[in-house]
Parts: structure tokens; sequence; C-alpha cells
């Protein structure tokens, strides 16, 4: 009888939690550590892991942090040493994901949250699943730009010639799913790159880069993310998103859990909370992120995934022909 008390307090911790009862149980006993290797925006990722560290006061989360290309890079080279050191992996480039599974290196896992999730937003066999969907468009300075002086295309865009300017692909994730995406389209190709280097168009290295530049009125327009730009846009930077009419380029952001994580309990409870409900409700509120559930509403003026109109993303030529497409774009940005 003496126990009845702690029962109950366990039982309505157990239901007051924003996850599953399994959950609830592993964050009763989790402890230790969760590396994690990402490249989104640290100004984003340090409150996400800030709020999970809260949930989970025993857990402790490492961050490693770079681009996306930076990132691979060290996966790879971690990968030929035997063991891959990140217990998950949150990327901007699909095709990195595919790479890995391809090469046997991800743990097949599917989150009781991933039920939540529509099937174009996750591997079929449960290897990695989006945990964000964001847009590449333009960014605009509201200083410098008028609404309707803002370009209007993909084709607009390259005629603001040295008042515009891009992350490179060389370094940057989603830009280079931005190359790979227009390169592959008939409507622009090749030539659309062309045009933006003869017109003046710069390159800055990474996504940070060319939007504190466009913060700054270096530039008028950029080939910016429309989460980063509702972020800094709500600290009180001069700047907004606008969606290219002919259509953006929409990412899916995909988690993954190493074959050889270290944490592997652990590495499996941070991505249920990031694909939880809760966490979804984070990711839009705090970092103005589409989330991948249905059930969540999208940050105000935010479209939901599905209702994105975006080129099309070609996974497979960015997996088996990324390092042609890179050197290419290096030919035409000497």
């Amino acid at each position: 009888m003496k126990r009845l008390p702690y029962l109950s307090v366990l039982l309505v911790f157990l239901l007051i939690l924003p996850f599953s009862a399994t959950a609830a149980e592993k964050a009763m006993g989790s402890q230790g550590s969760i590396n994690f290797y990402t490249s989104m925006q640290l100004d984003f990722v340090d409150p996400l892991v800030q709020h999970f560290e809260k949930l989970y006061p025993n857990l402790k989360v490492e961050v490693f942090y770079s681009g996306a290309v930076e990132m691979a890079t060290r996966v790879w080279a971690e990968a030929q040493a035997d063991k891959i050191r990140a217990d998950v992996i949150w990327g901007a480039d699909p095709s990195f994901a595919m790479q890995l599974k391809d090469k046997k290196l991800l743990m097949q896992y599917k989150s009781p949250n991933s039920a939540s999730v529509p099937a174009w937003l996750k591997d079929k066999d449960d290897y990695y699943i989006a945990g964000r969907v964001f847009s590449m468009g333009f960014a605009y300075n509201t200083r410098i730009l008028k609404p309707q002086d803002v370009p209007k295309t993909w084709w607009d865009f390259v005629k603001f010639g040295g008042k515009a300017a891009m992350a490179s692909p060389l370094h940057s994730g989603t830009s280079f799913t931005a190359l790979a995406a227009l390169v592959e389209d008939k409507n622009y190709g090749w030539k659309w790159w062309e045009t933006a280097a003869a017109n003046g168009v710069k390159v800055l290295r990474g996504t940070g880069d060319v939007t504190r530049a466009l913060s700054a009125g270096e530039f008028s327009v950029i080939k910016g993310i429309d989460y980063v730009v509702g972020v800094h846009a709500a600290e009180g930077a001069p700047m907004a998103y606008k969606a290219p009419e002919d259509g953006a380029v929409a990412v899916q952001s995909p988690l993954a859990i190493p074959a050889s994580a270290p944490n592997p309990a652990n590495a499996k409870l941070f991505v249920d909370y990031l694909l939880s409900k809760e966490g979804q409700k984070f990711l839009a509120e705090k970092g103005y992120l589409t989330p991948v559930r249905d059930d969540v509403d999208p940050p105000k003026g935010f479209p939901r995934a599905g209702e994105i109109k975006s080129l099309k993303i070609p996974y497979e030529a960015m997996s088996t022909r990324g390092k042609e497409i890179r050197e290419k774009f290096r030919t035409i940005y000497k």
C-alpha cells in the first residue's frame, strides 16, 4: 500500500510526457551523451538542443557543426577509419543519406513517430527520415527593395547581377541541392549558372555569410532559405522571404543514425524527440521550419510541406554525379 503514491506519480508522469510511454520510461533512466553532427545554423540548433536537454537532464548533446560538405568529408573520413563517431546526423543534402545507406553505414530504425510522417518524406527501408522541410528562394533586404521589385522567377534573379548573391554549392548542402535542381531542369540548365556568373552574381562561402551580408545591405537579394530568413527577421533584421513563382527548391532534410553510433539508445531517443509532436512544434514556432508532421501547423505564412511548389529535386543525379556537377560549377565560378 505504501507504494501507491509512487505509482500514481509515475502514472501521471507517463501520461503528461509529450512523447510516448516508452519514451517516458527511457527519459527516466537515460544518461550519457549524444554526438550530433549537423549542418544546420547554430543559432537554431542551440535552442533546440537546450529544449531537449531540459526534457532529458541526464543527457548531454555534443554538437559538431559545419557546412554540409565539411560534415560529409568528416563522416567519410571516419567511415574509412572503420567507425563513424556520430550518433545522429542531420544534414541538408538528401543524397548524402542515400550514399550512406548504399554503403551500409546507417542503422535501420523506425521511430514510433514515423507513422505521423508522410511516406514521401522517409526512406522506404527506414534508414533515414526527414526531420524538417525547408525551401530555398529569394531573400531580400526590405530597406532596399519593395516587395513588388523582388525577383519573381529564377531568371529574374540573375538580372540583379552584382546586387545578388548566393552560397557556394562547394560548401553549402542546400546550395548544392539548388545547383542540381536548376542544372537538371530543362528551363534553366547550366545556361542559368553561366548567365549568373556573366552578370556578376556573387558567390559567398556559406548560407550564414550571404544572410549576414544581406542584412548589412551589401546585397539587395540573395538565394535564401525560408527558415533562416524567418529567424533573422524575427530578431529585427531587415529581410523577408519570397518563393519563386516558377518553383522554390524544397529540401527534405534527412535524419539518420550511423550503424556504428556509440550511443544508439540515446540516438533513437533524440530522433524520437525531433519527430514528436512537441519537437516539431518547437521547430515550427522557434525555428520557422516547415514540420514534417501533418498534425503540426507550419509557421504563420508558410505552406504545409505537401503544398510547397517546388522544382524537381534530382536525388539520383546528386548521389551518382555529385562530384561531376560540383566540378562543372567550379569551372564557371573560378
